[in-house]
């Protein structure tokens, strides 16, 4: 491949990354407004905070960037071990998903979503001899069980269910045996079900779901002002700042239902473009996958679009009640500054992979067996 059109994959990514957290800054302050008057009298109250996050996440990409990604590699292990320990935290010196930094909060899950890929991605490049025997999954899989159990102290099954399918993407990516993937996969169901039954309001999460006019002003109001909002958008939507279901029509408007605020004032074309944004990353990285001789370089990379992508998906499909509702936040537009920091992070991550890999000379040597997108 030309220098040239290697190259254009890296500006995708950045121009794509860039253009997302600019116009989620906008819907931050546009969606947050009418909640920071509530709080503290100030409309700006959580866009200042969003600022603040924006200025360490830049920070955080320039000294990702100056270094070698080999040198992440090289603490994988460890730095997936801090974030799961820090995982632990909020239930002794928090608050439920949260450990509390003076004016600010951080969530740990946020950063295990990411650290999870790293290590991932580190254990499967050393294990690439073995790959096909079942034994070497076992230890991701305790780590994987660790984390969901942690996570469930927590209430906190969004979390887990990105982080399972990131994982199955992964093992896939690796060249795990199929029939291994689809016994992990019938396992990860069965324990999906089995979260839902201990836990009496998932159950009635999905009754919602199914039937959200059942109860309009209770139970089922977040999802059909939700579905109001995203269809009375229309093609070109209200205008920016003109939506009115963010104004407590529709709780956490500026949380887990940013994308409806999005629908309802830039509407059907605002939502494909943000779309398009997201799948021009995700894409990117499983191009560069196949562009690149280094296997850990590969499953990070493939990890991290494959992070991006559940992650829309799953807010984008709680949006439009495709799925059972669970709090979840949309990348780089969002509320919540532990979040919008470690996808900022991911983001300079990716980055520095893109252009390490641009700059190879020995490219095109995939191992990846399922994917080719050259």
């Amino acid at each position: 491949m030309l220098l040239k059109k290697r190259f254009s994959l890296y500006f995708k990514i950045l121009i794509s990354g860039t253009m997302l957290i600019l116009i989620g800054s906008v819907f931050v302050l546009s969606s947050s407004s009418i909640y920071g008057i509530s709080r503290t009298g100030n409309p700006t109250y959580y866009f200042e905070k969003h600022m603040i996050w924006l200025l360490l996440g830049i920070t955080g990409i320039w000294l990702i960037n100056r270094k070698d990604i080999k040198f992440i590699e090289r603490y994988s292990f460890l730095i997936f071990l801090f974030s799961l320990f820090l995982l632990t935290l909020p239930r002794f010196f928090g608050e439920l998903r949260w450990i509390r930094l003076g004016p600010l909060s951080f969530q740990p899950a946020e950063l295990v979503k990411f650290t999870f890929i790293i290590y991932l991605a580190d254990y499967f490049k050393r294990k690439q001899a073995n790959i096909e025997t079942f034994k070497i999954l076992i230890v991701p899989l305790i780590f994987l069980l660790l984390i969901t159990g942690i996570l469930q102290t927590q209430k906190d099954i969004g979390t887990f269910v990105i982080i399972f399918f990131t994982f199955i993407l992964m093992t896939f990516l690796a060249g795990v045996r199929m029939k291994h993937i689809i016994l992990i996969i019938l396992s990860g169901i069965i324990l999906i079900c089995g979260l839902v039954v201990i836990f009496p309001y998932r159950i009635q999460r999905i009754k919602t779901y199914l039937n959200p006019s059942a109860d309009t002003q209770g139970s089922g109001y977040q999802t059909i002002q939700s579905l109001i909002a995203m269809g009375s958008g229309g093609i070109t939507g209200k205008g920016l700042g003109a939506g009115e279901r963010k104004l407590k029509f529709l709780p956490e408007a500026h949380k887990d239902y940013i994308y409806a605020v999005v629908g309802e004032e830039m509407g059907f074309i605002g939502t494909s473009f943000i779309l398009f944004l997201f799948a021009t990353i995700v894409f990117s990285c499983f191009t560069i996958t196949n562009l690149t001789a280094d296997a850990y370089l590969k499953f990070l990379t493939a990890g991290i679009g494959g992070l991006f992508g559940f992650q829309f998906l799953l807010h984008a499909c709680v949006v439009l009640n495709l799925v059972p509702a669970k709090g979840t936040t949309l990348p780089f537009f969002s509320v919540g500054g532990s979040s919008f920091l470690i996808n900022i992070l991911a983001l300079g991550v990716l980055l520095n992979v893109a252009r390490k890999v641009c700059t190879e000379e020995n490219i095109e040597r995939t191992e990846i067996p399922f994917i080719s997108l050259h």
